[in-house]
């Protein structure tokens, strides 16, 4: 009976040490890794996005080469799923994709065997100089009394060492790619003289996207308000100078619009009219890397001893609030032959 007692005290403690330890333990987890990648984001981010790129580097598809995987839905969209089902090893479960942006990607990963769980997995990508770091994440909630468990498993020191593991594999891929250089479709247009309303600047590379959502919102609110103007397209880009020196561009944020026969004054705005022959190039993809259809454009003009004006416009068709894919952004590049009027 005595040992009975002991027995019955001991149990005692480690019920009242594990109720203390379930509030005392977190329940929130966190864990990051980063890698730097000598590729652009562009390019990275095809290999993190498609489930079928990313078994390539993921390190748990080698711990069961025999696992099933399947797909519902068109890889690469929200709210396509990916599951897998194997080994101990590996376990059974599923991966949806809830978030893709130029710089973020999301996922909800539930796990169902040896145990369930969900977590929220994503990767963050940032490209300074050609060079893209990828952040590889996840949160989770583990819920009382299992939270406990963490205060006994180093988390980060596990599951750390596979996503260091795998973020390796997925630099030693993307960079043995061959860079693969597009081509683009140049033809020669006759562009419809417009009228803009713009705000020209000298502006550093790095304030670029400060100073266009500045602009484009305030000439946006001007023309609206004005019922006598009618917005006639898309917000564009006029660059009269691009000074990789020191880093600056003289550039003109335009809206295009028709106010007929009257004259108005806007406050700080320029008008300008722009029109004449030009050479097109319509890019598909992200303004990150609209640096290649220029350099195409120069090459082309270059190879045909084509003499240009200074003046070159970039027509933003796609709205990037309306659609995440940056694939499908379209961006319409003119190089004029004739100065602009202003």
């Amino acid at each position: 009976m005595k040992a009975l007692k002991i027995i019955g005290i001991i149990l005692l403690i480690l019920i009242v040490t594990i109720g203390i330890l379930t509030f005392v333990a977190p329940t929130d987890f966190k864990l990051e890794r980063s890698i730097e990648i000598n590729a652009q984001k562009e390019t990275v981010h095809k290999h993190l996005l498609y489930f079928e790129n990313s078994q390539k580097w993921s390190p748990w598809a080698e711990l069961d080469p025999n696992q099933k995987t399947w797909l519902e839905g068109e890889d690469g969209i929200v709210g396509t799923t990916f599951f897998w089902e194997g080994n101990e090893d590996v376990g059974k479960g599923k991966q949806e994709i809830i978030t893709i942006a130029d710089d973020k990607i999301e996922t909800t990963v539930t796990f169902i065997e040896p145990f369930e769980s969900v977590a929220n997995g994503y990767f963050l990508l940032n490209e300074t100089d050609g060079k893209t770091t990828v952040t590889w994440g996840f949160e989770s909630t583990m819920p009382r009394p299992f939270n406990v468990m963490g205060l006994f498993m180093d988390i980060s020191e596990s599951v750390g060492k596979d996503y260091d593991k795998g973020l390796a594999k997925l630099k030693e891929i993307v960079e043995s790619e061959k860079p693969v250089k597009k081509e683009y479709a140049i033809e020669t247009v006759n562009f419809e003289e417009k009228t803009f309303l713009t705000h020209r600047e000298k502006v550093s590379f790095n304030d670029m996207q400060t100073f266009f959502e500045k602009h484009f919102g305030g000439m946006y609110g001007i023309l609206t308000q004005n019922k006598e103007v009618q917005i006639t397209g898309q917000p564009c880009a006029i660059y009269y100078d691009w000074d990789e020196n020191d880093q600056t561009a003289d550039v003109a944020a335009a809206i295009p619009y028709n106010s007929g026969d009257k004259n108005f004054k806007f406050d700080n705005y320029t008008t300008v009219r722009l029109g004449g022959e030009a050479f097109k190039i319509a890019y598909y993809g992200s303004y990150n890397n609209l640096t290649e259809p220029h350099m195409a454009m120069d090459d082309y003009l270059e190879k045909n001893n084509l003499l240009m004006s200074h003046v070159v416009l970039e027509e933003y068709i796609t709205d990037p609030t309306t659609e995440a894919d940056t694939s499908k952004w379209l961006t319409n590049i003119y190089y004029f032959e004739n100065k602009s009027k202003e």
